[in-house]
């Protein structure tokens, strides 16, 4: 039976494991520094393998896959022990190789621009690594160094995704035994969200770049984007003729990105902002036509430089983000008018993510919150009559009495979803009274 021994030198405790081989041979195999469990765990094992060794056998199931997830150390140790007929072949492959198979592997399953992402995080890694360092060899502490190189390049949102991304990589690595713990598991990821780059794209602005767009196609991108929160350019390039259902006011997007969540679509309201440019791109579309867009589908066309030029001709500087920003701002307006799991099933996205990543405070709230502190504060005495412009909303309180307390009563119906706030007037006064409810005369 296999047993368990201290070897204590300089307040250092290490341990080895010593058994009676299938010749009954005393043997010994030096386990190092570990802790006291893990080696009687390891023991366990021996004693395992001492037993098929003697009997021709296999080991438990339960010792097979302990050898497969064995360092390379302990592993050579047990093979000198005579155990390596029981230890399975450990493959090995280099950072370089690796990657690509992986990223290979996942084309089928993910977007193109998960894989655009997968890229980039091979070129950083093999960058630092290089592209010819055996997996194994990359340790926990190598990883951490890798983080730090990216600090000085990019912000705290960006690293967090390449950090997550290695994770998911190195994790895969583990499952095929090419390395036996992830280097990355432990390494800090931060926050995805950069609110330094969140900019609140107003109707103005956006109307600028409409005027500037060079023909109608141009026109329904970023009319798509700003007033239909569509993402771009993989789910506006993938809309149809056939999508809009011009008589029920809506339109059907195609989503590569919830695909794989089970959601491979979602259906949107055709907003009054965007009907205009439908129809102009629906005029202008030839009878053979499938989409939309048409002349910028090209593969080779890249729509964030071609957008740049527009927003220079419009006079108009350029904001972080182009596009995922006017979806943004997009949804910050529809959060005002309605609930958000409303709003978040016709934007494709979910109530968390939303408030993380996409909805802003912009100067309307603020200038909304004054105006509802003037109603409840009030002045003491005399007529007051407060009035705020939201976008294309107004908030409007008048009332004479200053003893009186005033409630508030919808006079029109919002007919634009720009409205920040309706329309509202001070009407049905009573009487104010103390704690208690006021009951019926």
């Amino acid at each position: 039976m296999a047993s368990i021994h201290a070897d204590k030198r300089r307040g250092k405790t290490t341990y080895r494991c010593q058994f009676y081989d299938k010749h009954k041979r005393r043997r010994s195999i030096r386990l190092g520094s570990i802790n006291k469990r893990a080696a009687e765990a390891i023991a366990v094992r021996v004693d395992d393998l001492v037993s098929a060794s003697i009997s021709g056998g296999s080991p438990s199931n339960e010792t097979a896959r302990f050898l497969a997830t064995i360092g390379d150390d302990l592993a050579a140790k047990l093979t000198q022990a005579g155990f390596g007929d029981f230890i399975p072949k450990r493959e090995s492959a280099t950072l370089g190789v690796f990657l690509k198979t992986y990223i290979d592997g996942r084309e089928a399953e993910v977007t193109t621009g998960t894989i655009a992402n997968f890229r980039q995080l091979e070129r950083n890694l093999v960058e630092f690594f290089g592209a010819d360092r055996d997996l194994r060899s990359i340790t926990e502490g190598d990883a951490d160094d890798w983080r730090q190189h990216l600090a000085k390049t990019y912000a705290e949102a960006s690293i967090s995704k390449y950090i997550k991304r290695a994770r998911q990589v190195f994790k895969s690595a583990a499952r095929k035994v090419l390395i036996e713990t992830n280097p990355f598991v432990d390494v800090k990821g931060g926050s995805e969200s950069n609110d330094s780059r969140k900019h609140f794209v107003s109707r103005d602005i956006t109307e600028k770049v409409l005027e500037a767009c060079p023909d109608a196609e141009w026109r329904l991108i970023v009319a798509l984007a700003r007033y239909g929160g569509v993402r771009t350019p993989s789910e506006t390039l993938g809309l149809r003729l056939n999508d809009v259902d011009w008589v029920n006011d809506r339109f059907t997007v195609t989503s590569p990105k919830t695909k794989k969540q089970g959601k491979p679509w979602r259906v949107v309201p055709l907003f009054p902002e965007l009907r205009q440019y439908f129809e102009d791109a629906a005029e202008l579309a030839t009878p053979d036509a499938e989409f939309f867009i048409n002349r910028y589908r090209d593969k080779a066309v890249n729509l964030r430089t071609q957008f740049n030029r527009i927003l220079k001709r419009a006079g108009v500087t350029p904001w972080p983000r182009l596009f995922q920003n006017l979806r943004a701002s997009r949804e910050t307006e529809l959060a005002n008018e309605y609930p958000l799991h409303v709003v978040t099933a016709w934007l494709g996205n979910t109530p968390s993510v939303a408030a993380k990543h996409y909805l802003q405070i912009t100067d309307a709230h603020f200038a909304q919150a004054s105006a509802q502190e003037s109603i409840l504060g009030g002045a003491t005495g005399g007529a007051m009559k407060c009035e705020v412009g939201a976008q294309q909303g107004v908030l409007s309180v008048s009332h004479g009495d200053s003893q009186q307390v005033t409630k508030l009563r919808p006079t029109s119906r919002v007919t634009n979803t720009s409205a920040a706030f309706a329309n509202v007037s001070c009407e049905d006064k009573v009487t104010p009274t103390g704690l208690e409810p006021v009951l019926p005369a």
